[in-house]
């Protein structure tokens, strides 16, 4: 398997074992690795051992990926994955759905023999809320979403319905100089030589 395809293969199982909660996860970072979602940001114990508030343990995460895109030089790479998250929750007393997209990058190195990821960071695209079953209905009050940011109001909207917190300064694609940061800082560190 030449490099882009281990690359590829690697934020694939990535993603496949994040939502079956396997702990075969952890294999695919690097021990000092640091990721940032929207629930949490830093290390990877924080990432592999907790979960955000608006998670029902008896409901599956489920998700889906799009073709991952690999910038490479030398033993470093960079990936954009397009993602979609997809939630079960009772909100307000109805079953609901909430489905997130967004695009993760990832910070990858060959440090040894095998990739691994050195980081992930999560960036925000937009979101939907819908009742599971046909028929149902939740109702919101428009005011109750004011001050949430159209890249992830649902998202957030939930997560205080559940009880959590939710910071209103995340990555999102309604702030693309934020975005722009973020790829800037992974060139730079793309082609720095280690």
């Amino acid at each position: 398997m030449n490099d882009y395809a281990e690359i590829s293969q690697l934020v694939a199982r990535e993603r496949l074992y994040r939502v079956r909660h396997v702990k075969e996860l952890a294999d695919c970072y690097y021990p000092d690795a640091t990721v940032a979602t929207s629930w949490q940001a830093g290390s990877l114990d924080s990432f592999l051992h907790g979960e955000p508030a608006e998670v029902d343990p008896k409901f599956s995460i489920f998700g889906s990926i799009s073709t991952p895109v690999v910038h490479q030089n030398s033993n470093r790479a960079y990936v954009e994955l397009p993602t979609t998250t997809h939630m079960r929750m009772i909100v307000k007393g109805v079953l609901m759905e909430i489905e997130s997209y967004r695009r993760l990058i990832y910070r990858v190195e060959k440090r040894d023999q095998d990739w691994k990821i050195a980081s992930m960071i999560s960036i925000n695209e937009s979101d939907n809320l819908r009742p599971v079953v046909p028929g149902t209905t939740l109702k919101i009050d428009p005011k109750e979403l004011e001050g949430l940011r159209p890249s992830y109001q649902f998202l957030a909207y939930v997560r205080q319905a559940a009880g959590g917190k939710i910071s209103s300064d995340l990555l999102g694609i309604d702030r693309p100089d934020d975005v722009a940061k973020v790829y800037a800082k992974a060139e730079d560190w793309l082609n720095t030589k280690k």
